[in-house]
């Protein structure tokens, strides 16, 4: 159903995030946008598979999500899996984030999330009227078409400044935009934060055709990749979905591919 596109990112796309942020035991995880909970479910197997069950109880995880429904839904998937070191708080998270130490936000080790593309009511009038505006929009205000950029400033203010990785899924005209847009991204590249961005197949999203893309930002780059930014084009690496008739999926050589591009990357 085209519904499902609001709370459902596809498994092998969080699973090749999950991957490349690789969340570890004593880490915290956070997603702002975090809906059925696939991206902290994931970051906790990926983390009890490594390392073990003992371990992965030691993963922190966060989420919030503005939809009541769905964070029930969420609330339900976590217990399902038997995940109980999870806080899953309510609320409009570029407004009210819920994550709060001393007088500003709580820092996470892993910042995750496929926030919804280009929504829209969120110019500049709006986000002042929300909580510690001036902490987490450094690089400028977006328009009231797309909050793609108020979302990414957000998760890169909530990312530590030692250990902090940020993963987003987003639409790829994030990407291409001109105008505020393009300020805010200049900003980001230019203080060195984006380390990697990947194109995705088309139609591999229940609610859109369009492409999506990953960002990947790194508040503390290892040496050999300071001032350089990985692009790896997967447009091209999709199967047809085995159920869905009309939809597109990426194998797993596609994404050991992609995975191993990045590990390689210096």
């Amino acid at each position: 159903k085209a519904k499902e596109g609001e709370v459902y990112t596809p498994r092998e796309v969080i699973q090749l995030l999950v991957e490349i942020l690789d969340p570890k035991p004593g880490e915290s995880v956070y997603d702002p946008a975090s809906a059925s909970n696939g991206m902290l479910i994931i970051s906790h197997k990926h983390v009890k598979d490594t390392y073990g069950k003992k371990e992965a109880e030691k993963l922190f995880l966060y989420g919030q999500e503005v939809n009541q429904k769905t964070r029930a839904l969420g609330t339900m998937n976590l217990y399902i899996h038997d995940i109980k070191n999870a806080q899953i708080a309510a609320g409009d998270t570029l407004l009210y984030p819920k994550f709060r130490e001393e007088d500003g936000l709580k820092k996470f080790d892993v910042v995750i999330a496929n926030p919804p593309w280009n929504q829209d009511g969120y110019p500049e009038e709006t986000l002042k009227k929300g909580d510690f505006w001036k902490k987490r929009f450094d690089y400028g205000f977006v328009t009231k078409q797309s909050a793609d950029w108020a979302w990414i400033q957000h998760m890169i203010s909530s990312a530590k400044n030692d250990t902090g990785r940020v993963g987003v899924v987003i639409d790829n005209g994030a990407l291409l935009r001109g105008g505020k847009e393009k300020k805010i991204r200049t900003g980001i590249i230019n203080a060195d934060l984006v380390e990697c961005v990947i194109l995705l197949p088309e139609k591999l999203f229940y609610n859109t055709t369009a492409h999506g893309a990953i960002i990947i930002l790194n508040k503390n780059k290892v040496s050999e990749r300071k001032n350089k930014v990985l692009f790896i084009n997967a447009s091209d690496e999709f199967k047809k979905h085995l159920e869905v008739r009309k939809l597109n999926a990426l194998p797993k050589k596609s994404t050991d591919k992609i995975l191993c591009s990045y590990r390689d990357f210096n």
